[in-house]
């Protein structure tokens, strides 16, 4: 009902284009005399909600339709009072406590609203107020802890605009509000998730008055919760309902609010959350991942290099995964984009090792000397080859998981793309080890690539010099992996839907290739045999292909005259 007035009064402010404020001044006396005839406390609760939410409207009118006066400084300590109250203290009996909670909670927000609206008058602001503004202050900080989200976010938003007006609280004003907060942080058994949610709030307000002693202290904290015997336990069933799992969830929520300085806690954060999936038996995906998450994007570039550093650990490597194909990594990923130096150094340190080891191999094929020292190298040398195998393959999975995002990035940045190549062509020369720990490396690296480069040709329209790349690659790697994908994508998308003037630019693209010897014969067999033979033959026998983009396809009729004219098209000078 009061919505549904307020609506009204909007629409006759419309109608008669005179503020809210003139269209209530002639019945100020008969609306306010019955509010502030009577004490809050002795009205039932929906009247007690219903007169504070009418003095909060009148409050954010403008021009202002109430006086700071005694009256209404009068209802603002009786509102401040009920916020402040024990939930017992707000009925008749203890036992009504329960059957009125809705009720008690719906009262402390307008309550909390109330006060904020007239914190932001400036006539409140007189030094006469001063110690009603520190009580509805210290009523706000008191109000973060409280169990209910409605009664929180009110809160919130008053100290929002009290420092709005004001930067600086009082010390002792500070010092009392945060001391609830600064008991439940010096032991970890009075940690609830809804003083950790009163942190939060606190420190995206207050950052510059917290340090990086809270992120250590609650690290302490999650080392005391994450009982290994406990998380193994609750490995076997879901832990998203769990009291323990949502405290730890709550607690790596803050640390994204730290100060900036908090990213000297990146290492030990990281290692905590692999700690606790590791006991829990988490593999891709655990609900302490999206409040990680959000602390690397605050601190991108250290994240990147971190990962990097890291990423020969499988447990790290699939983090770093998972945060870069994240929607909500958009920072992270800008970030590992300016770091494309790295990984081509990484995805070149894998090539070295296959080129050092065929070497190795030829070496120890013409000596003849030390035939027993022979075997104990090459086996050392193959330990270094599949390591950096396995650090390939996560790099080449973290390019495939940024351009799902970031699709132009090999166009923009070559070296990364004949990186991906090379270390294409190095796994394509090595042996698959089915006895060795590392034997799903060599697939998953080719299908990396194969997918990257399939993302990276589609962003830039299909260009010929990229295609060709591409079906080499896919054609050269169907023994080792599911190419067909590529292939279905190359029928359905292109070949069939292409006009003859596209057709015309692949086919002129190609024709070089045969004469000039840029490309192997193998390489061109697959073209040939996937792309360009498909191509011309479907000019001849699909109707539907139009002769330029834009023109509509011939009618059945015409299906001979047009194929005629079609082929002459596509093979009309210069291509031939």
């Amino acid at each position: 009902v009061r919505e549904a007035a307020k609506a009204c009064l909007d629409i006759l402010v419309g109608v008669t284009r005179c503020s809210t404020t003139a269209l209530l001044l002639p019945s100020r006396d008969r609306l306010l005399v019955p509010i502030f005839g009577k004490p809050l406390r002795a009205l039932p609760h929906n009247m007690q909600i219903g007169n504070i939410d009418a003095i909060t409207y009148c409050l954010g009118l403008d021009p202002p339709f109430l006086e700071i006066n005694e009256e209404l400084l009068r209802l603002l300590s009786e509102a401040l009072a009920l916020a402040d109250a024990e939930d017992q203290a707000l009925v008749n009996h203890p036992t009504q406590v329960h059957s009125n909670t809705a009720s008690l909670t719906h009262l402390r927000h307008v309550c909390i609203r109330m006060l904020t609206a007239a914190m932001v008058r400036p006539e409140f602001s007189d030094a006469k107020n001063t110690p009603t503004r520190a009580r509805i202050i210290s009523v706000f900080f008191k109000s973060l802890y409280h169990k209910s989200v409605e009664v929180v976010d009110a809160a919130n938003d008053g100290l929002k605009q009290v420092l709005l007006q004001q930067q600086k609280l009082p010390r002792d004003l500070l010092h009392t509000g945060l001391r609830p907060i600064l008991i439940n942080l010096s032991d970890y058994k009075r940690l609830t998730v809804a003083s950790l949610d009163g942190l939060a709030r606190l420190l995206q307000l207050l950052t510059n008055y917290f340090k990086v002693e809270v992120g250590r202290k609650l690290l302490d904290h999650m080392q005391q919760w994450a009982n290994p015997q406990l998380l193994q336990a609750a490995a076997e069933r879901s832990i998203e309902d769990m009291h323990e799992i949502k405290i730890l969830v709550a607690i790596l929520e803050v640390f994204h609010l730290l100060p900036p300085s908090a990213s000297v806690l990146l290492d030990d954060l990281v290692s905590s959350v692999v700690n606790l999936e590791v006991h829990l038996c988490r593999r891709e995906s655990s609900p302490f991942r999206k409040p990680l998450f959000k602390f690397l994007n605050r601190y991108p570039t250290e994240s990147v290099v971190y990962f990097a550093e890291r990423i020969e650990s499988a447990h790290y490597a699939r983090i770093f995964c998972h945060a870069i194909g994240s929607p909500e990594c958009g920072p992270l990923r800008g970030a590992l984009v300016t770091q494309t130096p790295l990984l081509v150094s990484l995805l070149s340190d894998f090539c070295t090792s296959v080129n050092d080891a065929s070497a190795m191999s030829v070496d120890q094929a013409d000596t003849v000397d030390t035939p027993s020292a022979a075997p104990q190298s090459e086996l050392a040398g193959n330990e270094t080859l599949y390591k950096r195998l396995y650090v390939a393959m996560s790099v080449a999975a973290v390019v495939h998981g940024c351009l799902a995002h970031t699709p132009r990035w090999l166009d923009e940045h070559s070296s990364l793309l004949n990186a991906l190549l090379d270390a294409w062509a190095a796994a394509i020369r090595v042996g698959s080890q089915p006895n060795r720990s590392s034997y799903l490396a060599r697939p998953l690296l080719i299908e990396h690539v194969i997918r990257s480069l399939l993302l990276a040709t589609q962003a830039v329209a299909n260009p010929p010099a990229m295609l060709f790349k591409l079906l080499e690659v896919t054609g050269r790697s169907s023994g080792a992996v599911d190419t067909s994908f590529v292939f279905r994508y190359v029928w359905d998308d292109l070949i069939v839907r292409w006009p003859i003037s596209k057709r015309r630019e692949v086919l002129a693209a190609f024709l070089p290739r045969l004469t000039e010897g840029s490309a192997s014969d193998e390489s061109n067999a697959i073209v040939l045999q996937h792309l360009i033979n498909p191509m011309v033959a479907t000019v001849f026998t699909l109707p539907s292909i139009a002769i330029a983009p834009g023109i509509d396809a011939v009618s059945e009729s015409d299906v001979v005259n047009s194929s005629e004219q079609r082929g002459a098209e596509l093979l009309r000078a210069p291509v031939l």
